[in-house]
């Protein structure tokens, strides 16, 4: 039974007509994924690189704002009293404006990381 297989395998794999034609059809192939293989890793490196300068710019931009207002300070007008008080639980409003803008911020940071993570891991990078 074993050898019937393997004479049935041996009959029917596809045989090259002719080993000079198929070693060149080979070779393109290959040459073809290595193109490929360029390719990705180009735009792979293009997309970090793009990534970090957004991260860059970001760091820099929010480190200029925050020195920009600690350095130079100006009055808002007072209006936290009035939406404050006009809304139920007013006092605690204040703590759940604070949760909100750090979760937002984490998620600001993070997101990117997260997206940037799992686009390298498909085709070509995007």
């Amino acid at each position: 039974m074993e050898d019937e297989i393997r004479k049935l395998l041996h009959e029917t794999a596809p045989q090259p007509s002719d080993p000079a034609t198929f070693r060149l059809e080979l070779n393109s192939r290959l040459a073809a994924v290595e193109q490929i293989k360029t390719y990705r890793d180009r735009e792979y490196r293009r997309t970090r690189r793009l990534l970090r300068i957004v991260f860059s710019a970001g760091i820099f931009v929010g480190v200029a704002v925050a020195l920009l207002v600690i350095l130079r300070p100006f009055n808002l007008p007072d209006i936290s009293d009035i939406t404050l008080s006009d809304v139920p639980g007013g006092p605690y409003l204040r703590y759940i404006l604070a949760a909100a803008g750090i979760l937002t911020a984490a998620v600001a940071i993070v997101l990117p990381l997260t997206i940037s993570r799992h686009n390298n891991s498909g085709f070509m990078g995007l």
